[in-house]
């Protein structure tokens, strides 16, 4: 049995870099579905970590490091989600590049030295090796066994 929010958000994708992984491929063509209960916004979200480590909570409440795109504007947001008030701040607006190199500089402030990795967050270019596991148009350019 799914969750309410498995059942709602069906496309959300985690980005969280384990251990001896560095490198996330985002596709620009994943957003462009709307989200039904709120259109202004994809459906899809990309999380790029899912919490911080306690040592960081005197400065900042553990959040959710997450992408989403504005459908109404275009560009795209990285925004916190903090749990114990179940709030979205936007932290960065700008083009999907702009938002992939914030999103490793706020890995990098808290979660470099926990996981030893260093991130890299790239946009697809639609082709190997640089092409999301997402990305639409993957089984034109990879085949469908890729």
């Amino acid at each position: 049995m799914l969750s309410a929010e498995q059942t709602y958000y069906p496309y959300r994708f985690s980005g969280m870099l384990r251990r001896g992984e560095s490198k996330m491929i985002v596709c620009e063509y994943e957003f462009d579905r709307p989200d039904p209960k709120n259109p202004q916004y994809s459906l899809v979200e990309v999380d790029f970590y899912s919490w911080i480590p306690r040592d960081y909570w005197s400065e900042i409440h553990n959040h959710r490091l997450s992408l989403r795109k504005n459908l109404k504007t275009g560009r795209f947001e990285l925004y916190r989600h903090y749990y114990t008030d179940d709030y979205d701040e936007v932290i960065f607006t700008g083009s999907l590049e702009e938002c992939l190199k914030k999103a490793e500089e706020e890995w990098k402030r808290f979660h470099y030295e926990w996981a030893g990795v260093e991130p890299e967050f790239k946009p697809c270019r639609h082709r190997p090796p640089d092409i999301s596991s997402l990305c639409p148009m993957r089984s034109a350019v990879v085949g469908v066994r890729g």
